[in-house]
């Protein structure tokens, strides 16, 4: 098969919504660049830059390895990656095959002088990228201490209302929540424990929040613990920076309150109980 001239275009969802990058002006550029010669297009849109799982970048390292492509035209290196260490490595990759990368934005020649710029501007790519990220952070925790709520976070047993940015009982999935707590504590005959009350909730057709027809053992657990039904709905509680998910310092946690379902009495209750479970 004939090695062809490849595109490639990307652009995240928030990309498109703030910025108005558009696809098809990246690929229009990169086609005049390419002085119209015959090309593959490869296009990942809505997908963020700091990750190499994108399915067209995917595709094109497969069709590049198997020797189909001998240049790659992209219209800059932060389209390629958002991360300085993934665009090296692309760089490196394509480089060992014999492929040329070029940018409609620079030109990155295989000096010292043009390897230098290169990654000069990868590094200013990633660091407006990091700069974004705190600003929105940020904004989401001052948003989160005015007593706002972020987003809906499907939270059982309550509705959230975009208007006012507040968490509002659900009554019907409330009832749900109460009799999940009462059953725990007090279980009616052939209901034991918190798989005898997911069994029974599905048994009786009540769907989970996300509309499954099926609940299980561990989404009754998260119910139980869950402090948001005294009133106590927490922000800014899980760090998920670094592609990891970490539980912040408590001191860290944002507490926003909200309707209480379950009374005070019966929630320590609970988790007394839970406790004790837990240890047998």
């Amino acid at each position: 098969m004939r090695a062809l001239i490849a595109i490639y275009a990307r652009v995240s969802t928030e990309e498109q919504a703030k910025h108005g990058f558009s696809i098809a002006a990246q690929i229009r550029e990169c086609r005049r660049l390419a002085g119209g010669a015959e090309a593959l297009v490869f296009t990942d849109e809505g997908v963020s830059g700091e990750t190499l799982a994108r399915p067209a970048l995917e595709e094109l390292r497969k069709r590049i390895e198997a020797g189909e492509v001998q240049e790659v035209v992209c219209l800059d290196p932060d389209r390629l990656s958002r991360k300085l260490l993934h665009q090296l490595l692309l760089t490196e990759e394509w480089d060992r095959l014999g492929v040329r990368l070029v940018f409609v934005n620079g030109d990155y020649s295989r000096t010292p002088e043009g390897n230098l710029f290169y990654a000069l501007r990868g590094a200013i790519s990633e660091f407006e990228k990091a700069k974004i990220n705190e600003r929105m952070c940020r904004g989401r925790r001052e948003k989160a201490r005015q007593g706002r709520v972020l987003r809906d976070f499907q939270i059982y047993g309550y509705d959230f209302d975009p208007n006012t940015e507040q968490l509002v009982v659900n009554e019907e999935e409330a009832e749900v929540v109460r009799r999940i707590f009462k059953w725990f504590l007090q279980p009616p005959p052939g209901i034991t424990g918190m798989a005898g009350i997911a069994r029974a909730l599905t048994e009786a057709q009540v769907p989970t929040k996300r509309g499954a027809a099926k609940w299980h053992r561990q989404v009754v657990r998260q119910i139980l613990s869950n402090r948001t039904y005294l009133g106590e709905f927490y922000q800014n509680k899980w760090d998920t920076s670094g592609g990891r998910v970490r539980l912040r310092p408590q001191q860290e946690w944002i507490l926003i309150p909200c309707p209480p379902i379950i009374s005070p009495e019966m929630f320590t209750a609970v988790q007394l109980r839970l406790s004790v479970n837990s240890r047998s």
